[in-house]
């Protein structure tokens, strides 16, 4: 079966391995009346990328540019402890920590020293999401300006599942065009405006 492919003569590599950089999946459209759902990274179906709280910021920022995501679930042992967005990391937040802290050079800086923590992270509960639609999701995150929020199922054995998470630039390209209705008109004012 190895006739002169013999494993043992072939060079060791040298370098440690890398994975792929992620694309993308390519979404069908989204609508506005579709359940809140289809617009939600469900992660009973999907692994969370996460990211440990001691991992320098920029590394923290190509991993999200390597699998093409704007946001990192922050994880120490098996729970979950922030979330850190690409926003953060090229915001202000940086130069706001160095100016509180002894740390000057921005290598130094940690996840976990800009992230936002558990108790601050916006969530929407497992049963609001699924009697939602999309044009709900879009007026949270509009009316309070937030670009993710995370879905927590009730508490289980003392913990609070993070059933999923939800992105406002990924759900507006996945619109991309479908509805040409302002995504803060209320879903009630536009059927009404319609006469419908």
């Amino acid at each position: 079966m190895f006739a002169n492919n013999d494993i043992s003569e072939r060079p060791r590599l040298t370098a440690s391995g890398v994975l792929p950089m992620r694309r993308p999946t390519e979404y069908s459209g989204l609508r506005l009346i579709d359940p809140a759902l289809h617009g939600m990274t469900d992660f009973m179906h999907k692994f969370p990328i996460s990211v440990a709280p001691e991992r320098p910021i920029d590394e923290a920022l190509a991993d999200m540019v390597r699998f093409g995501v704007r946001a990192l679930l922050v994880i120490s042992g098996e729970n979950v402890v922030g979330l850190i967005t690409s926003y953060d990391i090229e915001g202000a937040r940086p130069l706001n920590f160095s100016r509180r802290s002894n740390i000057t050079r921005r290598e130094y800086i940690r996840v976990g020293d800009i992230m936002t923590e558990w108790e601050d992270l916006p969530t929407v509960d497992w049963s609001t999401m699924q009697s939602a639609r999309v044009a709900d999701l879009l007026e949270i995150f509009h009316g309070v300006g937030l670009m993710h929020l995370l879905v927590v199922e009730g508490e289980h054995s003392g913990a609070t599942i993070v059933r999923g998470l939800v992105s406002r630039a990924r759900i507006e390209s996945r619109l991309n065009g479908t509805d040409s209705t302002p995504y803060h008109v209320p879903v009630f004012q536009r059927v009404h405006d319609k006469g419908e």
